[in-house]
């Protein structure tokens, strides 16, 4: 691979990154610009007011955390486009591509095939196709990845919460990638637990923070209401950036256009519900979110619209990091009880929500609490999971 530098980038995170030409041009694409335009967090300036980072740099820095693992060409620029694919407002749109497109956000190969991206990989001698999947696959995307770790930093100095610092020295030190596989050597295992305690703290301080699961479920339910009357195409949301969904729904009628209004002077929806699987008494793989919003308005008497219900995925594979001992693989976990527990802990932060406008509580809740008939006698205080 060449090593001819000709920019350097001065990075929030890590100090100077280094950019090969092949980056520079692949990162003056309009495909890659238009990162510079979606927020990294979606929503999370409602609570955290200097969350105003993007893909952009946070591409940028996922390409410089790879760098340290390999130089293998492709791998680096699966790094450097893991988030092309990103609807406005990251995270916000996803649930809406998957559902009616069928894709992941890292998804990229329609984007890639016709764009002037594929054109620069070629002609540094990169399988564009290759790229696609590489970023599936480790070190981009893996229990352990060059993407979390950036992210978990790059969060953490934005939002001013400290949990998310990571030794990132020791971590990459100890980390190793044997072209197929991340995994982390024995001395590595107090950096792994340092890097699952901040994922664990920034997942339940910010990236499931009330407040921003609030809105993000506001933004998508405009959003589908707007694709259910054709006023936007969902194929054409991996084009588009927060800027232009915004105009999008402050253009349209009704819905849309009181939801960006209350996004936009902060009147969000308060919760109604908020509670621990262990208080859910129906299956939760079984909830049919679009189902239950419509019936518990009908019993309540309000608009289907005005009842919003969160499930949020229940997984915690994430804390399953290999880890080379004498010759063999074993997860983490069991070697470190600290690992263990915060696996626990994971789990038992989950929280399913029922949200709806602040006059209208009261009654989503009492239907709500009958309705997925919680269990509030286990708790300590009912406001623990019920806002009171």
């Amino acid at each position: 691979m060449r090593d001819w530098v000709v920019k350097n980038i001065h990075d929030s995170i890590h100090g100077t990154i280094r950019l090969e030409d092949w980056m520079v041009e692949v990162i003056d694409t309009p495909e890659f610009q238009r990162l510079r335009r979606i927020k990294q967090l979606g929503f999370a300036d409602l609570v955290y007011p200097g969350a105003n980072h993007t893909r952009f740099e946070h591409s940028i820095g996922t390409l410089h955390v790879a760098k340290m693992l390999t130089d293998d060409a492709e791998i680096l620029a699966s790094a450097l486009l893991h988030d092309i694919g990103h609807t406005p407002f990251s995270h916000s749109g996803e649930g809406i591509v998957r559902k009616y497109l069928g894709k992941e956000h890292e998804d990229v190969v329609d984007i890639l095939k016709g764009s002037r991206i594929r054109e620069i990989l070629e002609k540094n001698g990169m399988d564009w196709k290759n790229v696609a999947k590489g970023i599936l696959k480790p070190p981009v995307s893996s229990v352990i990845d060059v993407d979390r770790i950036d992210y978990l930093m790059r969060d953490s100095h934005y939002t001013g919460v400290a949990y998310g610092i990571v030794d990132f020295d020791r971590l990459i030190k100890t980390l190793e990638f044997d072209g197929e596989n991340v995994y982390v050597s024995i001395k590595g295992v107090r950096a792994i637990e340092s890097l699952l305690i901040s994922r664990y703290l920034m997942y339940s301080a910010v990236y499931h923070h009330h407040v921003c699961r609030i809105a993000k479920k506001m933004f998508e339910k405009a959003v589908e209401w707007m694709i259910s009357e054709n006023e936007i195409d969902p194929k054409k949301l991996v084009e588009m950036d927060d800027h232009d969904v915004v105009s999008a729904m402050r253009n349209s009628c009704g819905f849309p256009k009181e939801m960006v209004s209350r996004l936009d002077t902060r009147r969000l929806y308060k919760r109604a519900v908020y509670a621990p699987k262990q208080d859910v008494g129906v299956n939760i793989e079984k909830i049919d979110t679009k189902r239950a919003e419509r019936e518990i308005a009908e019993i309540a008497g309000l608009d289907e619209q005005e009842v919003i219900v969160d499930v949020p995925e229940y997984r915690s594979e994430d804390y399953d990091i290999p880890v080379y001992v004498n010759g063999e693989f074993v997860s983490v976990e069991e070697i470190s009880p600290l690992v263990r527990a915060l696996k626990n802990a994971h789990m038992q932060n989950w929280r399913m929500g029922v949200y709806c406008p602040a006059e209208h509580v009261d009654s989503v809740r009492k239907v709500s609490v009958e309705y997925f008939d919680i269990n509030t006698s286990t708790q300590r205080k009912l406001s623990d999971i019920l806002d009171l």
